[in-house]
């Protein structure tokens, strides 16, 4: 359940502007969260969220790019979540235990970026679309040699 809820705290902090802890608890109670004031706040610190200026003169929580420690980090909280991954066509399946996708998404997304066009992740199944057949194949290897699947 925490993966969840801090994968839908970055959705959110992404998608719209959130001033205040309690602004972001009333938006995950809306969505269906039971979250307190305590949880969202190690949520918060947890993810590493920051407060930037916006453009009207308040700050907003917001999402850091993650440096090359934070984003291995991610990688090395996740590792042991995956259980198989393929290349097919021009996208690699990721198989997860139940409620880790997002969690490894979300790992992938921070430390891969470049190397893909985008991820979807169910509860159990990460899909990542890739260019081409070519950049599968090797995405599909680098993944097994990062989240020790070999």
């Amino acid at each position: 359940m925490k993966y969840k809820r801090q994968n839908k705290i970055i959705n959110i902090v992404k998608s719209m502007p959130v001033h205040t802890h309690e602004e972001l608890i009333e938006i995950l109670k809306r969505e269906g969260f039971k979250v307190t004031q305590a949880t969202v706040s190690r949520d918060i610190k947890e993810m590493g969220l920051i407060k930037v200026p916006a453009s009207d003169g308040s700050s907003v929580y917001s999402v850091p790019e993650p440096t090359g420690e934070i984003a291995s980090a991610r990688v090395d909280m996740v590792a042991d979540s995956v259980r198989n991954v393929v290349a097919a066509m021009h996208t690699v399946v990721i198989n997860t235990y139940p409620g880790m996708a997002s969690a490894v998404a979300a790992a992938i997304d921070s430390v891969m970026k470049k190397e893909i066009l985008g991820s979807i992740a169910g509860d159990d199944v990460v899909l990542i679309i890739t260019a081409g057949v070519e950049q599968a194949a090797e995405l599909e290897q680098r993944i097994k040699i990062v989240f020790k699947t070999e």
